[in-house]
């Protein structure tokens, strides 16, 4: 069979070799008699190193020989296989000599020191002139059997013999010649490369890093720099060193840029919402609010022309609409003229050069009897004791009672038409070149703009709302000069917009909270929602009772006749018999014919034949 060893020699076996064979002896007991060379003979030799199997069992006998056979039959070398080599088997060296510089298909003989015999061998040795084949590593193998038919059957093996038909168990496997292999050897009868096992890069053949600075049992080429903490938004679950890149969320932000609470879902954090009125269209808007909270006012009156810092504001002061009692039926609104310095002086309301005064509503002013067409001509005491009074609609230049303070004067007006017609409950009207209206002396304290900066020009007390534009004199803080200012006011388009109130607005876009309802039983105009008996008063202020003053349970409060009772004899045969009376009173008063009615028979007295008499007549009607 052909020999699968790789035949060479190692540089690192070489110098060992070439003493081993000036010390191998070359003669062995017993080796046949023909195993005789003579090295003179030849011109040329090759050295050649093996090791013997017989049956199977490689290099296992340090007394079997091997000798090398020419075709004529002269011995060409021999050698004893005496030399434990490095690949673990016993090894030996022949000198192989050859008149020709190439010369294949050399026999070779195994000879069996145990048995003292010589088993089939069927491998060739080609001879090449200074040639070295096997090493002490990697020795040439020589296969020899006693019975071809036995040893090894398995082709992968070293061993393989080709005609075997029963293994002995002598098969030997081809090593991994790598020495990057984990499961290199040195020596092996003979290699394949499919047979290494390599380790995993990065890892030694015992499963450790070969670089692994952190120690943690992951190879520094393995290591995936990321985040750790899995509270971070930039976890890593796959990352194995952190490499401090963690972030965070922002509360009240989770890692997707939500909110934790939302209760709302207007996509702003429950802990970032700005509480207050987010309609645009409302008088209170605030840009900054998130959540609406109910305060959005609509009833607000829009203010036009302002100018130099001066305007004005509309108040609704008491009665429907507020929560100060007012009049039946009525709001008391009050004018302001608003400043931008404490500092800030109003003069006077007029209709001068060019610019009138005009403040109105679609409904009639209260004028109180008791009033007056300034503040200030108002009683003091009315003022204070009479709602009425203190409801009034008058005029005013920053009193808003009757009686001046320090530094404060009374307030007048010119006479005129447009005077009267207010008194009178009509809008005030004060044309632009007439020069008429209200004011104070610009000595007075009345008209100072103060704290709150804004200075009161009049109250007026209405069904409806008002609606105006004004032509004030004011002298701006820090100058001596008055300016006129011109300041328009318009009513919001509020109202009722109950449709069941009595005053329902279908103008009205907002409700101001002045819908006013009927008592309780009549529409309205104050009539009766139901009045079945048709007698002026409400089914529900219906009161029973007698209605009869002559009657004895005679009831002045009734107004549903019911139960009238004439006390009296009610008794026909009664000698005072009422024919008036409906409930008797016990007063019946009777005259008798026989002193002695129990007396049937008239004999005198009253006995058993009385009884029977009345019992003849028992069950019989009365005639």
């Amino acid at each position: 069979m052909p020999n699968r060893l790789l035949p060479m020699f190692t540089k690192l076996t070489a110098p060992l070799y070439c003493l081993w064979l000036i010390a191998a002896p070359q003669i062995a007991s017993a080796q046949p008699e023909d195993w005789v060379t003579t090295p003179s003979a030849y011109e040329f030799s090759m050295t050649l190193t093996y090791t013997i199997s017989i049956d199977g069992l490689v290099g296992a006998n340090s007394t079997n020989a091997a000798a090398i056979f020419g075709a004529d039959g002269t011995c060409r070398g021999w050698g004893t296989a005496d030399f434990m080599g490095t690949s673990g088997f016993y090894t030996g060296l022949i000198l192989v000599y050859s008149n020709s510089a190439s010369e294949p298909g050399l026999e070779v003989r195994i000879w069996d020191a145990t048995l003292d015999s010589l088993p089939q061998c069927l491998d060739e040795v080609d001879f090449v002139a200074n040639g070295i084949q096997g090493s002490l590593a990697d020795p040439v193998v020589f296969y020899a059997v006693y019975d071809p038919l036995v040893g090894c059957t398995d082709a992968n093996a070293c061993n393989y013999l080709s005609t075997a038909i029963s293994d002995n168990g002598s098969c030997i496997y081809p090593g991994c010649n790598d020495e990057a292999a984990c499961n290199y050897v040195v020596s092996s009868p003979c290699y394949d490369s499919n047979t290494c096992v390599f380790p995993d890069l990065y890892f030694d053949c015992n499963g450790d890093c070969l670089n692994d600075f952190d120690g943690d049992g992951i190879c520094d080429e393995l290591e995936i720099g990321g985040c750790l903490d899995d509270r971070a938004c930039n976890y890593n679950p796959s990352a194995t060193d952190d490499d401090c890149s963690c972030s965070f969320p922002f509360y009240p932000l989770d890692c997707d840029g939500n909110c934790y609470i939302d209760t709302d879902g207007d996509g702003v954090c429950e802990a970032d919402e700005v509480l207050g009125c987010d309609d645009p269209v409302s008088c209170n808007f605030e840009p900054n609010a998130t959540d609406n909270n109910g305060t959005c006012a609509y009833c607000c009156y829009s203010y036009y022309d302002g100018s130099d810092g001066f305007s004005i504001e509309v108040e609704r002061y008491a009665g429907l609409g507020t929560e100060v009692p007012g009049l039946e039926g009525l709001t008391t609104f009050r004018v302001y003229l608003t400043c931008s310095d404490s500092a800030d002086r109003v003069t006077a309301v007029l209709g001068s050069g060019g610019s009138s005064t005009f403040i109105g509503a679609s409904s009639n002013f209260h004028q109180a009897p008791n009033g007056g067409l300034l503040i200030t001509d108002i009683d003091s005491t009315l003022f204070a004791d009479d709602l009425s009074v203190t409801l009034d609609s008058w005029l005013t230049i920053g009193l808003d009672h009757p009686t001046p303070g320090d530094g404060e004067e009374p307030i007048s007006a010119t006479s005129g038409l447009w005077s009267t017609l207010f008194e009178l409950g009509e809008d005030v009207f004060i044309g632009g070149n007439s020069n008429d209206g209200w004011s104070v002396s610009s000595s007075s304290n009345n008209g100072i703009a103060g704290s709150d900066l804004k200075v009161l020009i009049g109250q007026f007390t209405s069904s409806s709302p008002i609606e105006g534009s004004l032509n004030v004199t004011v002298i701006p803080s820090g100058s001596s000069t008055p300016i006129q200012v011109n300041p328009l006011f318009i009513a919001p388009p509020c109202g009722c917009t109950d449709e069941t109130a009595c005053n329902y607005d279908p103008d009205s876009n907002y409700d101001d909270g002045t819908c006013q309802y009927p008592a309780i039983g009549v529409d309205c105009a104050g009539n009766c929602s139901s009045d079945s008996d048709g007698d002026g008063v409400c089914d529900e202020d219906e009161i029973q009772g007698c209605t009869d003053f002559l009657a004895d349970n005679f009831s002045p409060l009734a107004t549903d006749d019911f139960g009238c009772q004439f006390l009296g004899c009610t008794y026909l045969d009664a000698e005072n018999y009422d024919a008036g009376a409906n409930d008797d009173d016990g007063s019946c008063a009777f005259s008798l014919m026989n002193p002695c009615p129990t007396d049937l028979n008239g004999d005198g007295i009253t006995a058993a034949g009385d009884i029977l008499e009345m019992l003849a007549f028992y069950g019989q009607p009365c005639q």
